[in-house]
């Protein structure tokens, strides 16, 4: 073998030693980019999926998305001739006050104007959740001249209702009979309609259009309830006005309750006494039948007694 070939021998075979390093070289890049973090795109897409995800995963202690309904009552004593000036105060501040925002929904007074009377009064408003804390306190606060201890809180309670389900309801039916006009305007909206149909959209349409305004109205009333407050307030005085003829009235007023109480018992009476009385009859006919027995003894003792006599 000459120099030559030897030396191109030794070519090759550096030339596969270069070839078979520059592929053990890229078999290693490619098994240490299995280890590398994921790409971009994988990332942004796994933090769109937990975007997702996290609103339903909340925490306990939150809140939802209720919708309620509050209806709050107070009963309030005060003495008896205190009952109108508060009745009136309570009525005029709603009337009034325009940065309340409080709409009067009832009111009344009973005065008692019987010597022994017992004053009452109810006063019911609705008004926005940011003034039935100020209202509440005004109403269970002392007027001008008054003692703290003239205004009692009797009692107090609140309560809610969750419209919920009856918003969500109502808001499909609206939507949904919305939709429904939509497609009825939409066919009479065609060119070259015939009479009959025309005459059964507008038919149809007059009934889609009445439903809808029902449910609106019914809608804006379950709304109203739920941003706004009903505040029921009752005015009671436990005393009785006092006057000369106060133990007559008093009399007078209830004599149909006394008179109801006696005629009562009298007909208990009766009705207990009902199973005796044929006892009584049958006690009554057997001392009847022994008195004649006996005058007929009599009768006849005092017969013998005078033909005995000469």
């Amino acid at each position: 073998m000459s120099a030559l070939t030897a030396r191109r021998i030794l070519a090759l075979v550096c030339r596969g030693l270069v070839a078979a390093s520059g592929l053990a070289a890229l078999a290693a890049i490619g098994g240490c980019s299995d280890s590398r973090p994921p790409k971009p795109e994988f990332q942004a897409s796994d933090s769109r999926t937990m975007a997702r995800l996290a609103p339903v995963a909340r925490p306990l202690g939150q809140t939802s998305d209720a919708k309620l309904a509050y209806t709050h009552d107070l009963t309030i004593g005060l003495p008896p001739q205190r009952v109108n000036a508060h009745f009136e105060a309570a009525r005029d501040r709603c009337l009034n006050e325009a940065a309340l925002k409080c709409v009067l929904v009832a009111a009344s007074i009973d005065d008692g104007r019987r010597p022994a009377g017992r004053p009452q009064a109810q006063v019911q408003v609705r008004l926005p959740h940011e003034s039935v804390a100020p209202f509440m306190a005004f109403v269970t606060a002392p007027l001008p001249g008054e003692a703290a201890g003239d205004v009692v809180l009797r009692s107090q309670s609140t309560r809610a209702d969750d419209l919920t389900d009856a918003i969500e309801d109502g808001g499909r039916r609206l939507a949904q009979l919305t939709a429904y006009r939509a497609r009825l305007d939409a066919i009479a909206a065609r060119p070259d309609p015939r009479v009959e149909d025309l005459i059964r959209i507008a038919q149809e349409l007059a009934q889609v259009q009445s439903q809808i305004e029902e449910a609106d109205a019914k809608q804006r009333g379950l709304n109203q309830r739920v941003d706004t407050e009903l505040v029921s307030i009752a005015l009671r005085s436990d005393e009785a006005r006092a006057g000369p003829l106060a133990p007559v009235e008093e009399a007078w007023a209830q004599a149909g309750q006394t008179f109801g109480a006696s005629a009562g018992s009298a007909l208990r009476f009766v009705v207990a006494g009902l199973p005796w009385l044929p006892l009584v009859l049958i006690g009554v006919l057997l001392l009847r039948a022994l008195w004649r027995r006996r005058g007929r003894q009599s009768a006849v003792t005092e017969r013998t007694s005078s033909r005995a006599q000469p």
